[in-house]
């Protein structure tokens, strides 16, 4: 093997352009998913297709994959009753 990094194409190729849609739950993940990492939609819809990006099946809490909520937590037992307090401490 060799350590010279891989040749690139020349750069007088055409180019390729491509329109991606993506629709439904898929489509309201990966709006959501670009709003809480501050990125444009249209890439993180790029990087979905282009399968740097997975939208799961199930929504977290019905995975059974996922172990149950509370032992993914190490706080008070009455933490949601008493969250508004515990923030103010």
């Amino acid at each position: 093997m060799s350590d010279q990094p891989p040749e690139l194409p020349p750069e007088d190729r055409p180019s390729i352009t491509a329109h991606v849609t993506a629709t439904g739950a898929t489509a309201d993940y990966l709006r959501q998913l670009a709003s809480v990492t501050g990125r444009p939609p249209e890439t993180v819809t790029i990087q979905w297709a282009a399968g740097q990006v997975v939208v799961p099946d199930t929504a977290l809490g019905d995975d059974p994959a996922v172990p149950a909520w509370p032992t993914l937590f190490d706080g008070p037992p009455d933490l949601p009753e008493h969250t508004h307090a515990y923030l103010r401490r």
